[in-house]
């Protein structure tokens, strides 16, 4: 687990953790937030590492906001990154799980995470 400031953190595995995730303003604001981050630094700023991706946020599924990164190619494809929200009393962690979550691009997408998390903004 990446531990950022403010008490929050973000966690990549290969397969959904379990989590008694809770839809809250918090989790929504900081998913709406991330994913404006993540389509301008991943997807808008034509960033070869994520070319052959799109994202889809979903902001009202039933266990908590959540992005979900999936083949250009194959928008209706099991998606290849989940980025799940989970409002923990207050604070959001972040748990990021799929293929993508444990390749070659786990650091960056972890360092990112990690950042805009934190209220950084800006691409690395």
């Amino acid at each position: 687990m990446l531990a950022a400031a403010l008490g929050t953190a973000v966690t990549l595995a290969a397969f959904p953790l379990p989590a008694a995730a809770q839809t809250s303003d918090l989790a929504y604001r900081t998913a709406t937030r991330i994913g404006a981050s993540i389509e301008a630094c991943w997807f808008k700023s034509g960033d070869a590492a994520f070319a052959g991706y799109v994202y889809s946020p979903e902001p009202n599924a039933s266990g908590g906001p959540r992005i979900l990164i999936v083949p250009r190619d194959q928008p209706a494809a099991t998606p290849l990154l989940a980025i799940q929200f989970i409002d923990k009393g207050g604070r959001i962690d972040i748990s990021a799980f799929g293929p993508l979550a444990t390749s070659g691009h786990a650091p960056r997408i972890g360092a990112d995470l990690k950042r805009w998390l934190a209220g950084g903004s800006g691409c690395r």
